[in-house]
Parts: structure tokens; C-alpha cells; sequence
């Protein structure tokens, strides 16, 4: 199991840390290399006839339980560098996490849905964002399902099928989590995660955040009253600075470019101040 006993201290919006956990990401970050190069992208050649492919990208996740609700005051970060499906549910980290949470406690949760390079096992910065204002951060691990490829442009469209099939089984599967806070759980999408989040039409969110993609050039399906943030970078390769057309005016919705910036914007301090100011709605 690889479960992460992690620090605390203060972020701001640009999201700068503080030493002692700008040194506790060094240490970590390492030791993911170390421990999860050689499974970057852990394909499986089969699951059981019992599980599947949805619920195994939840269950190999990479998740974090913020130190708010933890009965020691430290953050937990959760994620299995193994591919045993018989080891999985035997415990399910959800189980592991319930034992760390202090009774009755809640926090706020986001839902991300990573890009087609697959789930970055360590710290990054929008985890850390997320963290220290208190957030679950769960992220399903779409290349738990077998034989999956990164970034495959020639199946483009039934990728997105799949990544909404995950959506959908990580956002059940959160309703079941005592301790989640259900009215203010937010949806996220980076690239082509992104893609599947502008596509979601249920509803059930309190917001939704799309980083790096354009809606296919329309509006975000978001269900009326649903707030949605989009935010794209201006010199972005693949979307050369289009960004979805949020016309709803409701809870800070709205649209950014940001100057000069690339295709992966998710860890930019500009990126983060814009999540900041629109969560502040939620």
C-alpha cells in the first residue's frame, strides 16, 4: 500500500511553500521516482470478472485526505504502485483512510480527472492547492484500465467515453464517503480530462474547473446552475489560446486566457489564483 504520512504549512496563492514542506517534497517526490518509475503507466493485461475497468482506475488512484480531518493533524496521500487485483479491495484505501479520520469530521473534496500522460504520482502544486485549503483530492488512474495508451489521438472519442465512464463510477463512489462534505464537492478536468469534465451534463457538482481545453470550441455542458471555470493558456499548442465560451454569469464563472502560457497550466501560479478566487464562490 502506498499510503504517505505528509507534512503542513501555509500556502499561499501563488502557491509558495514553506520551507518545511517545500524540504518534505523534495524527500517525497524523490521517493516516488524511486519507488513508481518503473509503473508509470501500470497496465494490467486483465482484471477480474469481478471488477470493473471504472472501478479499478478508483481503486489504483492516487488520492490525498487533507490534515483537517485526520485525527493527528497530517495530511495522507494514497496511492498502490503494485498490479494485484487480488490485493486491491483487500483493504480498499478507502477503508485505510476511515481509520486516520477523526469521527464525525468532513472536508471538501475535488474530483480530478488527469490528462491522456496518466496520473502524476507525487505533490504537484494543484494537490498541494487543493490540501492546504483543505480538500480531499481524489484522481482516478484511467491507465488502470488494460491495455491503455497514453495520448492515443486515432481513438480520441471513445478515450472521452471512458474517462466520463470513470467520472461517473469516482463520483458515485464518493457519495459514499462519510467523510466528504457532498454539497461542495468540485469537479476538475486537466486536458484531456478536461475534455470529459466540459462534456458532463449531470448534475450533482457544487462547481466545475476546466484547465487546458476548449469545449470543442462551444460552451461547457455543465447543468444550469452549475458555476464553471475554464482556464487556457494563450501560447497553448494545441488549442492556440481558444478557450471554452463560459457565457453563464453565476458564482464567479467565466473564462481565462492566460498571457504567453503554454498547454500544461495546471501548476502556474496564474492558474492557481484564478482556482482561488473562483472557489471562493463554492
Amino acid at each position: 500500500m502506498g499510503e504517505c504520512k505528509g507534512g503542513s504549512g501555509p500556502v499561499t496563492t501563488d502557491m509558495a511553500l514553506s520551507e518545511e514542506m517545500q524540504r518534505f517534497l523534495i524527500w517525497y517526490t524523490l521517493v516516488t521516482v524511486l519507488v513508481t518509475s518503473s509503473a508509470v503507466y501500470a497496465h494490467h493485461t486483465a482484471l477480474p470478472e469481478v471488477m470493473t475497468e471504472p472501478q479499478a482506475t478508483w481503486l489504483w488512484g492516487y488520492h490525498t485526505v487533507p490534515a483537517s480531518i485526520t485525527r493527528d493533524g497530517s495530511p495522507y496521500w494514497y496511492g498502490y504502485v503494485h498490479t494485484d487485483a487480488e490485493k486491491i479491495n483487500n483493504p480498499a484505501w478507502t477503508e485505510v483512510a476511515a481509520e486516520h479520520i477523526e469521527l464525525g469530521a468532513k472536508a471538501p473534496a475535488v474530483l480530478v480527472l488527469h490528462g491522456c500522460a496518466g496520473v502524476i504520482r507525487s505533490p504537484t502544486a494543484y494537490r498541494i492547492f487543493f490540501m492546504q485549503r483543505g480538500y480531499a483530492v481524489f484522481e482516478p488512474d484511467s491507465f488502470a484500465r488494460p491495455g491503455r495508451k497514453p495520448c492515443e489521438d486515432d481513438r480520441w472519442a471513445e478515450t472521452i467515453v471512458r474517462r466520463i465512464e470513470e467520472l461517473r463510477y469516482s463520483y458515485k463512489s464518493i457519495r459514499t464517503l462519510p467523510w466528504v462534505d457532498q454539497n461542495r464537492v468540485v469537479l476538475m478536468g486537466i486536458s484531456e480530462g478536461a475534455t470529459a469534465v466540459a462534456a458532463w451534463r449531470q448534475s450533482g457538482f457544487a462547481a466545475h474547473i476546466i484547465i487546458a481545453d476548449d469545449c470543442g470550441g462551444g460552451q461547457p455542458q455543465a447543468p444550469a446552475g452549475t458555476p464553471v471555470l475554464a482556464v487556457v493558456g494563450e501560447k497553448d499548442e494545441y488549442f492556440g489560446g481558444s478557450s471554452c465560451n463560459v457565457t453563464r454569469k453565476i458564482k464567479g464563472s467565466k473564462s481565462i486566457i492566460i498571457p504567453d502560457a503554454p498547454h500544461n497550466i495546471s501548476d502556474l501560479p496564474e492558474t492557481g489564483k484564478a482556482v482561488e478566487e473562483f472557489l471562493s464562490w463554492v
